[in-house]
């Protein structure tokens, strides 16, 4: 990562210095030269994200200059979810960058607390460059840092799935399903592979389902309710869902409801609220308006089990 940001930042000074050096071409015989007036301060890069048991970030900030020079860089924190003092803290109390004039880099560092056992969901703030002393301020003057919490309550669930299904156009057939946290509903997730066509296809959501105990935390996950009408892949002359493909015990006719799957030990399985009800995939023209027959429809619904 600190390689392609430092090869972004130093194409970023070429660019610069080329633009300055374009009314020089006209002497053929003239030494391009880099004017010290247009040096300037920047971030390598503008986002950066760690989970919060890391312990550190280390931010660069660099110097772009023919020559390193002598200066210093004053920057500010502003706080955003994150709060300073309680979810992480700057180890220069001065928000000032020292240059000595030997080295282009100086680093802002970020101890982030983490508050184990304890949901705070993703946290996030931001670093700007204030002023510099003799030099400019550059455009990428601006980063923001995001803490990922890791005592989400839906953690047992969230991550990548072996699936497997028989289905009765292709046969036995497997890939990857994987499962991500929403940002701001615990009870929600985002499904990405939920069938095999077109592999990885669209994200669906599904709202998480608890046992008869009236504790809703991860221990009583009984499974998810996936509601119809998402529309899950997509082809050049079809749009198709997965989500409430319905087939009749006699294989005849079908209906558009909501796709239930239970949940136990890792693992998720195709779970019928009705006699007969299958998971299949249901093919739709363009201007979504009525089905134009089935895709695919599993003879064995996909299971899914936690790598």
């Amino acid at each position: 990562m600190e390689d392609c940001n430092m090869k972004k930042f130093y194409s970023i000074f070429m660019a610069l210095s080329a633009a300055v050096l374009v009314p020089a071409c006209s002497g053929l015989n003239t030494v391009p030269e880099f004017d010290p007036a247009d040096s300037f301060a920047a971030f390598v890069a503008t986002e950066y994200g760690l989970d919060e048991n890391k312990g550190k970030l280390v931010i660069p900030v660099q110097i772009a200059s023919i020559d390193p020079i002598k200066t210093t860089v004053s920057y500010k924190i502003v706080e955003g979810t994150a709060k300073k003092g309680v979810d992480f803290n700057d180890t220069n109390s001065s928000a000032v960058l020292t240059f000595d004039g030997k080295a282009r880099t100086q680093d802002i560092v970020i101890n982030v607390v983490n508050h184990e056992g304890d949901y705070t969901g993703d946290l996030t703030f931001s670093i700007e460059l204030v002023s510099a002393t003799g030099i400019n301020i550059g455009a990428e003057n601006k980063v923001n840092v995001s803490i990922y919490d890791l005592d989400h309550p839906l953690a047992p669930i969230l991550g990548e799935y072996s699936a497997s299904s028989v289905c009765n156009y292709d046969g036995p057939s497997s890939w990857t399903m994987t499962m991500f946290k929403d940002a701001k509903d615990i009870k929600t997730v985002w499904i990405q592979g939920l069938t095999d066509v077109y592999k990885p296809g669209q994200l669906v959501y599904a709202t998480v389902l608890y046992d008869d105990s009236g504790e809703e935390t991860s221990d009583h996950i009984s499974g998810i309710v996936i509601p119809a009408g998402q529309f899950a892949s997509y082809s050049a002359s079809y749009d198709m869902t997965p989500v409430g493909c319905y087939i009749t015990s006699q294989g005849i006719g079908y209906a558009v409801e909501p796709l239930y799957f239970a949940y136990k030990n890792g693992t998720f399985t195709f779970d019928p609220q009705e006699d007969g009800q299958s998971m299949g995939i249901l093919v739709f023209n363009l201007e979504h308006t009525s089905p134009a027959g089935w895709w695919s429809a599993f003879t064995v619904p996909p299971t899914y089990v936690k790598k």
